[in-house]
């Protein structure tokens, strides 16, 4: 995988940065300096371009440091700690970055930069209008050596990298003096950096320096949202106009079908409410209905409530209609106190006398509308 639009800037410790531009995959124009739009005929980068900054060599630190018997997160960690630790400036002024190494065997890379030096290149490149997407160290981009040391220039420095040693030129003091030394032809320096736009060495953008990801609205997919949502609303309301004119038509049917029934009894009646009182008409006229029950048993419980030394003791409705109901007192006055209640309420009442083996007066009560 490669990427196609890319901007590589390499910062020396001094003089002009050394800027590539990348175009579909391959070096299309490079130079010096901070014109890298205008030398491009640009006004601004590609949206889908990578930026990437190589800071100078010098300024960065590099250590290996292997942990076969902690996990890959374990060990990254472990290394940075000790890259840290083992650094003549308090851990606090530095920033160590360590490399996607997922084989426990194989040695993490850490590279070590001033957290002020982090923060002066970020601010450059604000100022120079980039966000870079990776940072990479110098001496990473030569490719690691079978034996001896690679050495090659980026941006006028010296870069040199041994099997476990990454280095400015500058060190190379600390070398053995018969080192075999492989050179790094430029060309092959520059495909190693355009390779690394899409499979950097190793990212110091990364924990406190991680770049920051503007997530950008994108009005095709909200349209598209907005579209969607609107058919499921619409779909949803079809779906319970169906429902209410399901139960509409099926309550129409039930109606038509009580009407057709009702009109049995009740040929004249135009809709079901004159169905309906016409039905109650017949039944009042027979002593029967829901009135020709409740009116009756109302009254006698009201009539009760007047004369507290009254109890019933059964109480039946007839097929007629006729309400029959057993009051029981201790003297006969008290149950013609209820009596003459009813009669006073407009019903018409029979009473049959009679008393209980307890010597309590009963009467037998029929009471209609």
């Amino acid at each position: 995988m490669s990427v196609r639009d890319g901007l590589i800037l390499a910062l020396p410790e001094q003089g002009e940065p050394f800027w590539i531009r990348v175009a579909d995959g391959a070096v299309a124009q490079s130079g010096t300096g901070t014109n890298w739009l205008a030398a491009c005929g640009f006004t601004a980068l590609p949206a889908d371009a990578v930026v990437m900054l190589v800071p100078p060599a010098g300024l960065v630190t590099l250590h290996w440091a292997v942990y076969p018997e902690l996990a890959p997160r374990q060990g990254r960690a472990a290394a940075r700690l000790a890259a840290l630790g083992g650094a003549i400036v308090p851990a606090d002024q530095l920033f160590a970055a360590a490399n996607e190494n997922d084989d426990p065997a194989l040695p993490h890379i850490l590279a070590v930069a001033a957290r002020s030096d982090m923060q002066h290149w970020l601010l450059w490149a604000q100022h120079h209008g980039l966000d870079p997407d990776i940072i990479v160290p110098a001496p990473l981009l030569l490719p690691e050596p079978v034996e001896g040391v690679a050495h090659g220039e980026l941006a006028g420095e010296r870069l040199l990298r041994g099997k476990d040693v990454a280095l400015a030129g500058d060190l190379a003091l600390i070398l053995p003096a018969d080192a075999v030394m492989e050179q790094v032809l430029p060309d092959q320096l520059v495909e190693r950096a355009v390779a690394a736009l899409a499979r950097p060495p190793l990212d110091m953008r990364q924990c406190d320096f991680a770049k920051r990801v503007r997530r950008t609205v994108d009005k095709r997919t909200i349209a598209r949202i907005l579209l969607w949502s609107a058919l499921i609303l619409l779909a949803s309301l079809l779906i319970t106009l169906i429902g209410v004119v399901r139960q509409h038509v099926a309550a129409s049917n039930i109606d038509a079908q009580s009407l057709a029934l009702a009109r049995q009894v009740a040929p004249g009646a135009g809709d079901l409410d004159q169905a309906e009182a016409e039905i109650e008409r017949q039944l009042a006229a027979r002593g029967a209905g829901a009135y020709a029950f409740t009116a009756p048993v109302a009254a006698l419980l009201s009539a009760l409530q007047d004369a507290p030394a009254v109890s019933l003791t059964a109480l039946s409705r007839e097929p007629d209609g006729m309400i029959r109901a057993t009051l029981a007192a201790a003297k006969v006055e008290e149950i013609n106190a209820v009596l003459l209640g009813l009669q006073g309420a407009g019903f018409t009442i029979t009473a049959t006398p009679s008393q209980d083996p307890g010597g309590r007066a009963l009467a037998d009560v029929t009471v209609r509308s």
